[in-house]
């Protein structure tokens, strides 16, 4: 997936074997859909308009930047280091859930301040967001209950003692890469394409 706007051009790799979720019932709102890419395909720069809220602390302007599946590089505009020391948490400089929501499926159009709600948020483009941290199993597309903990780090998915999910809802394009070499614009103006 190559997802690109004015502050992002970031490449991630799904992975073999996943599979998108969404509306499970999990998560009410349950507006996004989502997946647990392979943490070592991220590459490049993706910035969020949208605060995120941690530990009691609002954390505003964040840029990340990916080499090789790792963040090497974090800022922010405001409590920037706690940002850094959210980060140093094992395995929370990687990926674990790549989403987009759907503008015509969320009424939610303002920063709540409540995860399981900013996640959702809708507005004029949508919402492209990341966690660092732990993946979902549940986004394999097997049966999960019989994969081994080495099987589940061959397959790039993170696991952390964390989940950090950080929005954004500024306009962004995402192109599948397809593994027959095909591409596939699937996300363009806040709604899914196909």
């Amino acid at each position: 997936m190559h997802i690109e706007g004015v502050d992002t051009d970031l490449w991630i790799t799904i992975g073999k074997n996943r599979q998108w979720l969404g509306g499970r019932g999990a998560n009410i709102p349950s507006f996004e859909i989502f997946t647990s890419p392979d943490w070592r395909g991220t590459e490049g720069i993706i910035s969020f308009n949208q605060p995120l809220y941690y530990l009691g602390n609002i954390i505003t302007g964040i840029t990340l930047q990916f080499r090789q599946g790792k963040v090497v590089k974090a800022q922010a505009t405001k409590n920037e280091p706690l940002l850094l020391e959210m980060i140093k948490v094992k395995n929370a400089d990687k990926i674990g859930e790549f989403s987009l929501t759907d503008k015509r499926f969320s009424k939610i159009d303002k920063f709540m301040a409540e995860t399981l709600y900013d996640e959702n948020i809708g507005g004029p483009y949508g919402n492209t967001h990341i966690a660092l941290g732990k993946s979902y199993h549940d986004s394999y597309a097997g049966n999960p209950a019989i994969v081994t903990t080495k099987q589940w780090q061959e397959w790039g998915f993170n696991d952390s003692a964390i989940h950090t999910d950080i929005i954004s809802t500024t306009q962004r394009q995402v192109t599948a890469y397809l593994s027959n070499g095909d591409k596939r614009v699937i996300y363009k103006n806040g709604q899914f394409t196909l």
